[in-house]
């Protein structure tokens, strides 16, 4: 008995945490539902209504307004579920209360419950079990007994579903009238819902749940969003404290190195302001006394002449008006105002020498920055630089360098008033960017700020850098880094080059042991920056890492699992992490595992629906759909990640739209195609539908131009990479 006591104490605390209004404190009174999905007792929301100017109803803990209906506060939705609350509090409160549960059903209430009916919501003794059982009145109610309900008490206590009664006609409303949204009884049907389409509710009421469970989904990833914008709410604050502390530390460090070169000057100008200070109290404490002379005077001049007149005879005025007129006259015109103003002022300033005014600029100010960190070419981009101290402002510099051509863009910068300027540029060609922002010489922290420049697909097609003096440029790909590395079919290397162009280091293994090439005819990355290298010489995939080392090398001639024929172009899959190699005689995709182990391949010689003609490339986009140029059938074809076909586009051709010996192919972070022709000399773009976009490049070796483009890549900001295979060059496009 003690158990169940305490573990009804502690399951009616649970409950009692739900039932207390949160603006009276007090139990719920006729608790209504706001469009929040908070709940208030209805005199309460009556009291914030009347209290509000607009007679809106707000709500009091999240402010959402809920519309109020014709009727006011008592239309909105009865929160039924804290109904049921109170039925299970009042449950548990009896086997809480009671050592000996009695019987709640029958006339003989000595006899001891045994059994809880959860549609009754009463405890019964054995006899009431066996009539609930027995009898088709209670049929439907499900009983169970006390140990059962100890187990689980807020669940088992819980008052079964049941269907109301129509409070019009006193039937079960088992029907819902589905114009109406509203439960209904049979009656119903023939007097108020006449001709309305209404179903049962056993037999619906599974698929509306399932409406109403859908419909939560959106507020599922809303509120995962949430959790995880706390989470990172909760790291920026402690990283904002970290970062105040050693901003602070920074500050009084700095500080303490000037300020023992600054104490000796500061002694020297408190004396100096001490002497003067003096001096200045000195001269008017002089002026105050002359002050109070001419105070006395015309004090004793002003009594004097008051009282002779007062008292003195009409003679003896007369007699004296004379010489006290001329006198009074005197005074008046020896007085001089300026007499009256304080000689001293106190506009004495302290004044820096030049090198410390330079000084206290260099280490006294505090800015924000605010650098917007995605930007489109051509088009106008703000960042602002703010001073916590308006008076230590100082207007800051900045320009923006591209990360492709070096090249600095002009920043102009425009004071708002408080402190506070704004840094506008305007980037002239796609790629990463850094902005650069300098205050009184020295750059603030964080500076250089990465600046993701986007290219518009309309405006793409204008070269803005050339890699030269390559050797047979087969394929290119791009790092996390922005590095672009180029496989040389003619030297046999995979060359490396910074973003700017400037070659960094090569991947020169050639032989044919394992670990060597021997013909590196496409390339490409992984998550971890690693190297992948097609070798057609070798029928090998080799794996690399970032600084060159070998990882693993699989495959060898032949036509089994794992073997190629004519391995021509590679992929890696971000969605599953593998990797897809295309084999161009064989006609067919390998998918390998991450770690290289041979997973599955798809595709047969022929032209229909996934079959292949000489397959030249592949590529994926951010759903893992995987895409191959089919060479000589001049089409692009979409599959699954597993290799199941889902469509294609595309025909022989050179018009819009039409492609001409397909050589590769890479899919933008917009999922936007783009597809190297080496039969047309361009490259064309499409949705990742198939949709035409444009075209660019036509046949020749002029800037722009292409003499047999076979190998394209794209980075985040829409820049494209093209080896240009028969001028030896990649050229880069924005």
């Amino acid at each position: 008995m003690a158990e169940r006591s305490s573990a009804a104490q502690e399951a009616l605390s649970k409950v009692e945490d739900q039932l207390s209004c949160l603006v009276c404190l007090e139990p719920y009174t006729n608790p209504r539902l706001l469009s929040c999905f908070h709940v208030y007792c209805q005199h309460c929301l009556e009291d914030i209504v009347a209290h509000n100017r607009q007679g809106q109803l707000e709500c009091p803990k999240c402010h959402r307004p809920t519309p109020l209906p014709p009727t006011g506060v008592s239309g909105l939705q009865a929160a039924f579920n804290v109904h049921h609350l109170f039925d299970i509090q009042e449950t548990l409160k009896k086997i809480k209360e009671h050592q000996k549960l009695a019987c709640e059903k029958c006339s003989k209430t000595t006899r001891k419950a045994t059994s809880f009916c959860r549609q009754c919501t009463k405890f019964i003794c054995d006899m009431c079990t066996t009539i609930h059982k027995e009898y088709e009145e209670f049929e439907g109610h499900e009983v169970v007994t006390l140990e059962k309900v100890e187990g689980d008490l807020i669940r088992l206590v819980s008052p079964k579903k049941t269907s109301p009664r129509c409070p019009k006609h006193d039937e079960k409303m088992t029907l819902y009238c589905e114009p109406c949204g509203e439960l209904i009884c049979r009656d119903c049907i023939i007097h108020i819902h006449k001709d309305h389409k209404y179903c049962v509710i056993a037999d619906t009421f599974e698929s509306h749940k399932k409406e109403i469970l859908d419909s939560l989904g959106p507020v599922e990833k809303q509120l995962e969003a949430t959790d995880t914008a706390l989470v990172n709410l909760d790291g920026r604050y402690a990283e904002i404290v970290e970062h105040g502390g050693k901003i602070a530390t920074n500050i009084h460090s700095k500080f303490d190195e000037i300020r023992r070169a600054l104490d000796a000057r500061e002694g020297e100008l408190m004396a100096e302001l001490e002497g003067h200070t003096q001096q200045q109290l000195k001269s008017l404490s002089a002026q105050r006394e002359e002050v109070e002379i001419l105070q006395t005077q015309r004090s004793s001049c002003l009594h004097f002449v008051r009282e002779s007149i007062r008292t003195g005879s009409p003679g003896d005025v007369l007699k004296m008006k004379q010489g006290v007129v001329k006198q009074v006259r005197e005074l008046v015109d020896t007085f001089d105002p300026n007499t009256l103003e304080p000689r001293e002022t106190t506009n004495t300033c302290f004044v820096p020498s030049a090198q410390l005014v330079k000084d206290c600029k260099k280490f006294g100010a505090l800015c924000c920055v605010n650098i917007p960190q995605k930007a489109i070419a051509g088009q106008n981009i703000t960042a602002y630089c703010r001073f916590l101290s308006a008076k230590n402002s100082t207007p800051p510099e900045a320009k923006l360098i591209s990360k492709i051509t070096d090249q600095a863009t002009k920043c102009v910068v425009k004071e708002r008033g408080k402190g506070e300027y704004e840094i506008s540029y305007q980037p002239t060609v796609g790629g990463a960017s850094e902005l650069i922002v300098r205050v009184g010489g020295e750059e603030v922290a964080g500076s250089p700020f990465p600046v993701a420049v986007k290219t518009l697909i309309d405006k793409l097609g204008t070269v803005i850098k050339t890699i030269n003096d390559l050797k047979i440029p087969r394929s290119v790909t791009l790092n996390q880094a922005g590095e672009i590395i180029v496989a040389e079919l003619d030297s046999g290397i995979v060359s490396i080059f910074s973003p700017t162009g400037d070659k960094l280091r090569t991947l020169d293994t050639r032989g044919t042991a394992v670990g060597e090439m021997k013909i590196p005819q496409v390339v490409a990355v992984d998550g971890d920056d690693n190297i992948l290298v097609v070798d057609n010489g070798n029928h090998r995939l080799l794996s690399f890492s970032p600084g060159g080392d070998l990882i693993a090398a699989v495959g060898s001639h032949g036509n089994d699992p794992g073997q190629f024929i004519d391995p021509c172009g590679v992929c890696v899959n971000s969605v599953n992490g593998k990797v897809y190699v295309v084999d161009n005689r064989a006609h067919c995709v390998h998918i390998f595992n991450s770690d290289l182990t041979f997973c599955s391949k798809f595709g047969s010689e022929g032209s229909g629906n996934g079959q292949f003609n000489s397959p030249d490339d592949v590529a994926s986009d951010r759903s893992g759909c995987v895409y191959v140029v089919d060479y000589l059938n001049a089409r692009v074809q979409v599959f699954t990640p597993d290799g199941g076909y889902l469509r294609q586009f595309g025909k022989s051709g050179s018009g819009n739209g039409e492609l001409s010996c397909p050589g590769s192919i890479c899919v933008d972070s917009d999922d936007r195609v783009y597809v190297a022709e080496n039969g047309n000399d361009r490259v064309s773009v499409f949705t990742c539908e198939g949709v035409f976009l444009k075209s660019f490049g036509s046949q020749g070796s002029r800037p722009g131009q292409f003499n047999c483009p076979y190998g394209i890549a794209v980075d985040q900001c829409g820049v494209v990479y093209v080896s240009d295979f028969g001028n030896n060059r990649v050229q880069i496009f924005s």
